[in-house]
């Protein structure tokens, strides 16, 4: 999986093009504004705070070095050139790394329109 490259592309149910692909780091300000949409709404999610800049930057530099090393896989959702949905896999460690986490979201406005299944 390289960052940028095109897993899947479709039609939504409401007509729109979707773009599957892994995660880059030009994505950085729509996965933040991505995140605090989320937050905002009071999504169940792992954040209940809004996330700066520099903590969303932290966090994508790490996801996209986990990526590289095969620990995670990670999809984002695109339209209309922005990021509106992400699903990751991560692998756990030590006697569970056989195991992995799953953890997905669409943000309001793209969901019901086929796209979570995709990603899954």
């Amino acid at each position: 999986m390289r960052p940028g490259e095109i897993l899947n592309r479709f039609t939504g149910k409401d007509g729109r093009e979707v773009v599957l692909r892994p995660p880059r780091w030009e994505d950085l300000d729509d996965l933040m504004e991505y995140i605090n949409s989320l937050v905002d709404e009071g999504a169940d999610i792992a954040k209940d705070q809004k996330v700066t800049r520099e903590q969303e930057a932290d966090w994508l530099a790490r996801e996209l070095t986990e990526i590289e090393k095969g620990n995670i896989f990670s999809v984002v959702a695109e339209v209309d050139g922005k990021v509106i949905a992400s699903s990751e896999i991560a692998k756990r460690g030590g006697y569970s790394r056989h195991v992995g986490g799953l953890g997905m979201g669409t943000r309001k406005g793209y969901r019901g329109i086929g796209i979570g299944t995709k990603l899954l």
